[in-house]
């Protein structure tokens, strides 16, 4: 790797940290700056603004969510059910492991004006989705498991629900936390809907895990008020 790359990716690892430890809004570039013993200079030959730079993590996290949808897929001994249920357990933010990242884009991709930042996670998850769930589907067909007369145009019309679904459920987590039951329950429609369009079995497609979903929430929600108590009433 040559230097500039490496100082760039180190920028941005660090700056990662700090979002994550305290908070999009609180870190500003001379803590990023100070943090790395880094000029100015140093700072501004790789990156116009500290969103830019948050925008590049998202493109990294965006490449690690779709090697996750792969590795899932791969790893999975089932049929092509078993992988499209595998495909979108990796698929979301709200899917993610680490909670201080979570609970960082929801603050800043889903409270005011996040829609780059929102547009860049789907579009990275579509993208890196795509090929693998054409080649679910077409297996799928193959064993009677599917039935769709359209299965080269499908799979992006079910990323886009899937997208649609994660959006509003991510939008109520940062906004209004007390209502994120009301929109998991929304997650009947999009399943049914995901369904019938295969042709796939009624009961059959999970998109997302109703516990884990509430955990997540919760420990965001949980993060948040340690680092903000007397937000906690």
């Amino acid at each position: 790797m040559k230097k500039g790359d490496d100082r760039r990716a180190r920028i941005l690892e660090t700056a990662e940290r700090l979002f994550c430890e305290k908070g999009y809004e609180a870190t500003s570039i001379q803590d990023i700056l100070d943090a790395m013993k880094l000029s100015k200079g140093g700072f501004y030959h790789h990156f116009e603004s500290k969103m830019s730079l948050l925008v590049d993590i998202c493109e990294i996290r965006g490449e690690e969510m779709r090697q996750g949808m792969a590795d899932a897929v791969s790893a999975c001994g089932g049929g092509a059910l078993e992988k499209l249920n595998a495909l979108f357990s990796k698929g979301g933010l709200l899917q993610g492991d680490d909670i201080d990242f979570v609970g960082m884009m929801l603050s800043v991709a889903y409270r005011g004006e996040g829609v780059l930042l929102r547009e860049k996670m789907k579009q990275a998850m579509i993208a890196g989705a795509l090929p693998l769930l054409n080649g679910i589907i077409l297996q799928g067909i193959g064993e009677k498991m599917f039935y769709t007369r359209y299965p080269e145009e499908i799979g992006e019309l079910l990323l886009l629900l899937f997208a649609t679904l994660s959006d509003e459920i991510a939008q109520i987590a940062a906004n209004q936390p007390e209502n994120v039951a009301e929109a998991l329950a929304k997650l009947e429609v999009y399943r049914s809907s995901v369904e019938m369009l295969l042709g796939a079995p009624y009961g059959s497609v999970l998109l997302f895990p109703l516990e884990r979903m509430n955990n997540v929430v919760l420990a965001v929600l949980e993060r948040e008020r340690q680092k903000n108590p007397r937000s906690g009433g």
